[in-house]
C-alpha cells in the first residue's frame, strides 16, 4: 500500500513536472514542434523561440498539401498566464508577418458540409480578452479569391454571449474575386426565370455583437473594373434579429455616403434608413442625394431629394418581395439640364413623372418644358405604358412655336429591337425662333425601323409630306425613302421613288437606288439662292449621277453657277464644275473647275482654273490663277501606290505677287504617306532676277521634322509698293533660317538676316536720308529660350547694337536679360524733318542693361545727348549748346538737361519710377529764364517758364507758371485754325471714307498754368495797337477747360472809321471757357483833331460771340452827328451830310445781318440770299438778291430816301456774259459782259 501510494504521488509529480516542462520551458516548446512535425510531415519551421504558455515566436513557417498551403515569415502568440488564475483567457498579442495562405477546392470537405439547425445562443464559460492583434503583409487565396492587405490591427472581448470588437484598422487591401468559367456563366445565363414571391428567412444572431469602430482604408477591389475605397467606417450593434447601424461612412472615388438605420430580421423586415450621398463623379459632381426609407420590404416607402445643378424629388413605395416589383412613384423636378457639368444647352423645367404598376405592366404620364439656345421652347406631354419587353408613348404632344407635333411612338425588344413613329405637324411658326426663316410648316411623317437578326438594321420612311411657307415662299418636302444594312457591315442599300424639295423657285430632286446596281440621280435648280439663303446670292443649276456597280461605281457631275456671293466675304461671277470619276477599283477620271470674277477681302481674281485628270497611277493637277495683285501657274504630277501613299513632282510654277514674278527653277519632288500622315517636299528655289528664295534641304512635315530656308540677294525695292509714296528704300537682303520641331514641344529656330549697304529716303523739301553700311540680325530660339543679337552700322554716323535673351517664353512670366548700346549717333541726319535751312547737331551715346520680368524689367545704365545745337525756322527756340542725360537704376530713372540759348538757359529735371507696373510714375520739370521764342517774324516772345509735367498710369498733370515780360505780336490775318469746322461737316479721306478723328479723353488730363503778362508786350492786329498787361490762369480737367483772369489794354489806339481812336478804357475778362471772354473797350477820337468840348467814340461790350458795338458822345447827340464827329471831326452842316451818315449806318447794320439772311434764304430754296445797299446820294436803296435757279439771279430794291421800287432779273448766258431786265422808275433790258483789267 505504501509503495502504491509513493508510486501514485511520484507519477503525479512527474506528470506535473512534465507538463510544466512542456508548457513553461523552451525545451518543451522544441518538443511540441518536434511532435507537430512528426504528425504533419508537410510542416516546416525554420526557427522558434519562447514557450507555449508565456509566448512564442515561429519563423520560417511553411505547410503544403494538395488543397492547402501556408507560408509565413514570422508568427507570434503571447498568452498572459497570470489571467488563468481568475479563470480568464488573456491573449496579449497575436502577430503575423508575410503570411501567405492558399485554400484550394476539396470535394470531401465541401460534400461533407450539411445544413444544421441554426444556433440560437452562443456564450463562453470564461471571459476572453484579445489585444495586440497585428497582421502585416498578408496574402490569402481562397478558392481563387485573392486578398492582400498591408496591415490589420484590432482587439476584441468575449464576455458570456457578448462579443465586442474594439477599434479596428485595416489598411492597404487588394481584392480580386475568382472569375467564373464559360460553362458556369452559360448555366447562369440560361437558368429559367421562375416568378415567385421571395420568402425572407428568419435571422437570429446568437451573440450580442457590438462593433465599437471598424475602419478600412485604401482598398482596391476588382469586379472586374477597379474600384477604390478610400475610407470605410462602421459602428453599430446587433442581437437576435435586431440590427442597428449607428454610423456607416463610405468614401470612394465616385462620392461619399453616410447612413444610419435599423432593421428587424424577421417577418417582412421592417426598417428605417437615412442616407446622404455627396456625388463626385462626372457629370454629377457637386450634387447631393438624400434618401429616407421606412416601412418593410412588402411596402417600402421611399423619399429622395437631389440637390445641385439638377434639382428633383422622388416619393413613392415599392414591394421588393414581389418579383414584378409593384411600385407607385412621383418624380418632380424644377430644373434638369444637359450637359450637367457645363453651361446648359438644354433645360427641362416643371417636370412631373407619375408612374405606377409593375415591371410586367406599368403606366405613366410625363410632362415637361424643354428649352435651349439652339431649340425653341417645347411643352411635352405624353402617356407611357409597357413592360420589360415593350414601351409605348401614346397621346404624344409637343407644343412649340405656336403650333404642335402630335402622334405616337412604340418600341419593343422581345425578339429583335424595333420601333415606329407616326407624327403630325401642325402650323409650326419657324420665325418665332429663327427670324431669318420666318414661315410656317405642317405635314405628316411615318417611320419604321428594326434591327436584323444578322446584326444589321433597316429603316423605312413610307410617308414624308411637309408643306408650308418659309420667308414668303412656298416650301414642300415630299417623298419616301428606304435604307438597310442587312449585316451591319457597311453594305448600305438605299432606294427612293423620289424626294422632292421645293422652296419658291428653287428645286432639288433625288431619285434612284444604291444597290449592287447603282442608279442615283440628283438634280438641282436654284435660280435664286437668296430666296432660300438670305446671306447668299446668285443661281445654281446642274445634275449629279451615280451609276455602275458597287465594285465599279462612276460619278458624273455638271454644275454651273452665276453671280454667287456669300454675305460680303466672297463673290464669284461665274462658276462651273464638270467631270466624271470612276471611284473603284481605281480612282480615275477628270474634274474641271473654272471661276471668274472672284473677290474676297483684298484679293481680286479675274480667273481661277483647276483641272485634275488621270488615275491613281498617273494624275496631273494644274492650277491657273489670274488677279490684280496675285497670280500663278502650277502643275503637279503624281501617283498613288498600293499602300495609298502619294508621290509626285511640282514640275512647273510661276507665282505673280505685288513684288514681282517668281519662277520655279527646278522640279520639286513631293510626297504624302497616308500611313504616317507625313508630307515630303524636296529642295527648290524661286527666282526673280538675281534674287532667290530656296528650301535648301528636303523637308518632311509630320509630328517631327526640320527645314532650312534661305533668301539670297533679295532687292529691297520689292517692298517699295508697301511703303508711303514719298519714301524709297535701297539695299539687298540675305537670310538663312533653320527650323526643327517634335511633337508636344516648341520648335527650335535659328535665323540669320543681313542687309548690305543701303538707305531709306523720305522725300521732303530737303530729302531725309538714313543710310547704313550693314544691318545684322542673329536669333536662336531653343528650349523655351530666345537669344537675339542686332547690329545697325549707319553710314557716316554711329551704330546701335542690341542683345536680348528671353527665357521661360511659354510661361506666364517670361524673364528678360538684355542690353543695348548707342554709339556716337549724330542727330544731323534728322535736320530735314524740321524744314529748310535747319541746322541740327547732337551726339547720342548710351549703354543700358535690362533684367527681370518681361513686363516689368529693371534697367541700369545711361543715355546721353551732348553737343546739342538747333537753329530752324520751324522751331521757335534757338539752341546754342545743350546736354541731356538719362540715368537708369533698377526701376527708377533720372533725367537732367541743360539747354543754353542766346538769351537764357532752359533747365530740365525729371524722374521716373516703375517699381509697381500698375502704378508707374514719371515727371519732368522745365525751368528757364528770359528765353527768346520767335515763332515767326510776326510773333516774338520772351518767356520765363517753370512748368512741371507729371504722368501716371491714370492721369497727366501739367502745372506751373509762365512769365511773359516782353513780346511783339503782329496779326495780319486769322490762321485757318481760327475758323472752326462746322459740326455737320463730314471729312473724307482719299478713299472717300469718313475720317475718324482721334479723340483724346480729357478725363485723365489736368492742366493748371498761370500766365503773367508783363508791361512790355505789344499787340498790333486789324487796326489795334496796344500794350497788354495782366494775369490769366489756365485750367483743364475732366470737367472741361476754363480760363480765369484779365488782360488790360494800355496806351492803345484803334483805327476805325478812317481814324486812329485812342483807347480810353479796355480790358478782356476771362471767367470760363477760353472762347467766351468778356470785352469792355472804349475808344475815342483824338480830341486834338476835332471841335473842342465834344468827346465821341465807340464802345465794345459783351462776349466774343455776341459783342455789341455802340457809338457814344459827350454831350449826347444823334448817331448821325456822332458818326460825323468820328469820321470828319465836326458836326453835320447840310442835308447831304445827313444822307451820307444815314447810308453809313444802314451799311454798318446790314453787314452784321448777312449770315442770318443767308440761312433764311436756304429755308425757302434761294441760294446766296443777301441784304445790301446800292446806289449813291439820294438814289441809295436797300437791295435783296439771290439765285432761284443756277445762273438765274433775282433782285428787289427799295429806296432809302425816295419811294423808288426796282425789280431786276439777271441770267448768265455764258461765262462773263449776262442778259438783264430791270423794272422800276424806268424799264429796260441790257446785255452785259464782265471783264477785269489788272
Amino acid at each position: 500500500m505504501k509503495r502504491l501510494t509513493i508510486t501514485v504521488i511520484l507519477f503525479l509529480v512527474l506528470s506535473i513536472v512534465g507538463v510544466g516542462v512542456l508548457l513553461l520551458t523552451s525545451a518543451g516548446m522544441k518538443f511540441a514542434i518536434w511532435g507537430a512535425k512528426k504528425a504533419l510531415p508537410e510542416l516546416t519551421i525554420k526557427n522558434q523561440k519562447g514557450t507555449l504558455f508565456n509566448g512564442f515566436t515561429l519563423m520560417g513557417l511553411s505547410y503544403k498539401s494538395p488543397s492547402f498551403s501556408l507560408t509565413g515569415k514570422r508568427f507570434s502568440l503571447d498568452i498572459n498566464s497570470k489571467c488563468l488564475r481568475t479563470l480568464v483567457l488573456c491573449i496579449d498579442g497575436i502577430t503575423a508577418d508575410g503570411l501567405v495562405v492558399t485554400v484550394g477546392e476539396n470535394k470531401r470537405f465541401t460534400e461533407g458540409i450539411s445544413r444544421s439547425k441554426p444556433i440560437m445562443n452562443i456564450s463562453t464559460p470564461v471571459q476572453v480578452f484579445i489585444s495586440g492583434v497585428v497582421l502585416n503583409d498578408i496574402n490569402l487565396n481562397i478558392f481563387g479569391n485573392k486578398v492582400h492587405w498591408d496591415s490589420l490591427e484590432t482587439s476584441a472581448q468575449m464576455r458570456g454571449n457578448t462579443f465586442i470588437l474594439k477599434s479596428t484598422q485595416w489598411q492597404g487591401i487588394n481584392f480580386q474575386p475568382a472569375s467564373l468559367d464559360g460553362k458556369e456563366t452559360k448555366n447562369l445565363n440560361t437558368t429559367a426565370y421562375a416568378k415567385q414571391a421571395y420568402i425572407l428567412p428568419y435571422v437570429n444572431i446568437p451573440l450580442n455583437v457590438v462593433i465599437e469602430r471598424f475602419e478600412l482604408k485604401d482598398a482596391e477591389l476588382f469586379f472586374p473594373e477597379k474600384q477604390i475605397i478610400h475610407h470605410f467606417l462602421l459602428q453599430g450593434h446587433g442581437s437576435g434579429n435586431e440590427v442597428t447601424l449607428e454610423q456607416v461612412i463610405l468614401d470612394v472615388t465616385q462620392g461619399n455616403v453616410s447612413l444610419n438605420g435599423k432593421v428587424t430580421l424577421k417577418g417582412e423586415y421592417p426598417l428605417t434608413l437615412n442616407a446622404t450621398t455627396k456625388i463626385f463623379m462626372a457629370p454629377f459632381g457637386g450634387h447631393t442625394l438624400q434618401l429616407e426609407a421606412k416601412g418593410d420590404l412588402k411596402k417600402l416607402v421611399l423619399n429622395a431629394k437631389l440637390q445641385g445643378v439638377l434639382v428633383a424629388t422622388l416619393s413613392g413605395d415599392i414591394d421588393v418581395l414581389d418579383p414584378d416589383l409593384p411600385f407607385s412613384f412621383l418624380l418632380i423636378s424644377k430644373n434638369l439640364q444637359w450637359p450637367i457639368n457645363l453651361s446648359a444647352e438644354y433645360l427641362l423645367s416643371s417636370t412631373v413623372l407619375r408612374a405606377e404598376g409593375s415591371l410586367d405592366n406599368y403606366r405613366a404620364t410625363f410632362n415637361t418644358i424643354i428649352s435651349g439656345d439652339s431649340i425653341p421652347d417645347i411643352t411635352l406631354k405624353t402617356n407611357l405604358s409597357g413592360d420589360l419587353l415593350h414601351v409605348s408613348l401614346s397621346d404624344l404632344e409637343l407644343d412649340l412655336l405656336d403650333g404642335d407635333i402630335a402622334g405616337m411612338a412604340e418600341a419593343s425588344w422581345e425578339d429583335t429591337v424595333k420601333w415606329q413613329t407616326e407624327l403630325k405637324i401642325n402650323n409650326i411658326q419657324l420665325g418665332l425662333k429663327w427670324p431669318n426663316v420666318e414661315g410656317q410648316l405642317s405635314g405628316r411623317l411615318k417611320h419604321h425601323a428594326y434591327l436584323t437578326p444578322r446584326g444589321g438594321w433597316q429603316i423605312e420612311v413610307p410617308e414624308l409630306d411637309i408643306e408650308g411657307i418659309i420667308r414668303g415662299k412656298k416650301f414642300s418636302l415630299v417623298g419616301q425613302i428606304d435604307a438597310t444594312d442587312e449585316k451591319g457591315k457597311g453594305d448600305i442599300k438605299v432606294e427612293t421613288e423620289g424626294l422632292l424639295l421645293l422652296h419658291g423657285p428653287n428645286k432639288l430632286v433625288v431619285t434612284g437606288r444604291i444597290d449592287k446596281e447603282l442608279d442615283l440621280k440628283l438634280f438641282i435648280d436654284f435660280p435664286s439662292l437668296a430666296a432660300s439663303l438670305p446671306q447668299a446670292g446668285g443661281s445654281i443649276k446642274g445634275d449629279l449621277s451615280l451609276s455602275g456597280t458597287l465594285e465599279t461605281p462612276k460619278a458624273v457631275m455638271n454644275i454651273n453657277a452665276n453671280t454667287l456671293r456669300w454675305q460680303t466675304l466672297v463673290s464669284i461671277n461665274t462658276l462651273s464644275i464638270s467631270g466624271s470619276y470612276t471611284l473603284l477599283p481605281i480612282v480615275g477620271g477628270e474634274l474641271i473647275v473654272k471661276m471668274s470674277g472672284v473677290r474676297t477681302g483684298s484679293v481680286d481674281l479675274q480667273e481661277l482654273s483647276l483641272r485634275v485628270f488621270g488615275d491613281e497611277t498617273d494624275q496631273i493637277i494644274s492650277l491657273t490663277v489670274r488677279g490684280e495683285l496675285v497670280g500663278g501657274d502650277v502643275v503637279i504630277r503624281g501617283s498613288l501606290d498600293h499602300d495609298k501613299s502619294w508621290k509626285g513632282t511640282l514640275s512647273s510654277s510661276k507665282i505673280m505677287t505685288p513684288v514681282g514674278s517668281w519662277i520655279l527653277v527646278n522640279v520639286v519632288p513631293l510626297g504624302f504617306d497616308a500611313n504616317t500622315h507625313n508630307i515630303y517636299i524636296g529642295t527648290f528655289c524661286l527666282m526673280q532676277n538675281q534674287s532667290r528664295v530656296c528650301l535648301d534641304q528636303p523637308m518632311s512635315i509630320s509630328d517631327s521634322g526640320k527645314a532650312m530656308v534661305s533668301i539670297i540677294n533679295l532687292n529691297m525695292d520689292v517692298i517699295q509698293s508697301y511703303l508711303p509714296v514719298m519714301m524709297m528704300i535701297k539695299g539687298r537682303l540675305d537670310a538663312n533660317a533653320k527650323v526643327s520641331w517634335t511633337s508636344n514641344s516648341l520648335p527650335t529656330v535659328t535665323v540669320s538676316v543681313s542687309l548690305s549697304k543701303g538707305s531709306v529716303v523720305r522725300q521732303l523739301a530737303q530729302p531725309l536720308t538714313v543710310g547704313w553700311n550693314k544691318i545684322n540680325l542673329n536669333a536662336v530660339f531653343d528650349n523655351e529660350k530666345l537669344d537675339a543679337d542686332l547690329l545697325i552700322d549707319l553710314t557716316d554716323n554711329g551704330s546701335a547694337s542690341l542683345n536680348a535673351v528671353i527665357t521661360n517664353i511659354s510661361s506666364p512670366d517670361p524673364i528678360l536679360n538684355s542690353s543695348f548700346s548707342l554709339n556716337r549717333l549724330d542727330l544731323d541726319v534728322l535736320a530735314p524733318m524740321l524744314g529748310d535751312n535747319t541746322k541740327l547737331a547732337g551726339e547720342l551715346n548710351g549703354d543700358v542693361v535690362l533684367r527681370g520680368a518681361l513686363d516689368s524689367p529693371s534697367a541700369n545704365g545711361n543715355i546721353t545727348l551732348t553737343r546739342l545745337k538747333l537753329q530752324s525756322f520751324s522751331v521757335p527756340l534757338e539752341v546754342h549748346e545743350g546736354k541731356i542725360t538719362l540715368e537708369l537704376v533698377g526701376h527708377r530713372g533720372q533725367i537732367n538737361g541743360d539747354i543754353k540759348t542766346l538769351d537764357g538757359d532752359l533747365i530740365l529735371s525729371g524722374k521716373a519710377n516703375w517699381t509697381k507696373l500698375d502704378s508707374w510714375l514719371a515727371s519732368l520739370n522745365m525751368k528757364g529764364e528770359k528765353l527768346m521764342v520767335r515763332v515767326s517774324p510776326n510773333l516774338s516772345l520772351e518767356l520765363t517758364p517753370n512748368v512741371t509735367l507729371k504722368v501716371t498710369s491714370t492721369q497727366v498733370d501739367v502745372t506751373g507758371n509762365v512769365s511773359v515780360p516782353w513780346g511783339r505780336i503782329l496779326v495780319k490775318s486769322l490762321p485757318e485754325s481760327a475758323v472752326k469746322v462746322s459740326s455737320d461737316v463730314v471729312l473724307l479721306n482719299n478713299e472717300l471714307q469718313p475720317v475718324i478723328q482721334d479723340k483724346f479723353s480729357p478725363n485723365t488730363v489736368n492742366v493748371t498754368i498761370n500766365v503773367n503778362i508783363g508791361n512790355d508786350v505789344k499787340l498790333e492786329a486789324f487796326g489795334l495797337t496796344t500794350m497788354l498787361v495782366g494775369n490769366i490762369n489756365l485750367v483743364s480737367n475732366h470737367k472741361g477747360s476754363s480760363v480765369n483772369g484779365a488782360i488790360n489794354l494800355e496806351n492803345g489806339t484803334y483805327r476805325s472809321f478812317g481814324q486812329d481812336l485812342l483807347i480810353k478804357k479796355g480790358y478782356i475778362q476771362f471767367t470760363g471757357p477760353l472762347k467766351e471772354p468778356d470785352f469792355q473797350v472804349e475808344a475815342i477820337r483824338n480830341p486834338n483833331t476835332m471841335e473842342s468840348g465834344v468827346e465821341v467814340g465807340i464802345r465794345v461790350t459783351g462776349f466774343a460771340d455776341e459783342t455789341e458795338v455802340q457809338v457814344f458822345s459827350d454831350p449826347v447827340m444823334p448817331q448821325a452827328n456822332i458818326l460825323s464827329y468820328l469820321v470828319r471831326g465836326r458836326n453835320l452842316d447840310s442835308e447831304s451830310d445827313g444822307h451820307m451818315m444815314t447810308s453809313l449806318l444802314i451799311s454798318f447794320g446790314l453787314s452784321k445781318s448777312g449770315k442770318l439772311v443767308g440761312q433764311f434764304g436756304e429755308i425757302f430754296g434761294v441760294q446766296d440770299l443777301t441784304l445790301d445797299t446800292s446806289g449813291r446820294g439820294g438814289g441809295e436803296k436797300v437791295e435783296v438778291s439771290g439765285y432761284i435757279l443756277p445762273g438765274l439771279q433775282v433782285k428787289y430794291g427799295v429806296g432809302i430816301f425816295t419811294k423808288l421800287l426796282e425789280f431786276t432779273v439777271r441770267y448768265r448766258l455764258l461765262k462773263n456774259l449776262y442778259i438783264e431786265a430791270v423794272s422800276g422808275k424806268d424799264i429796260g433790258m441790257d446785255l452785259l459782259y464782265q471783264f477785269s483789267i489788272k
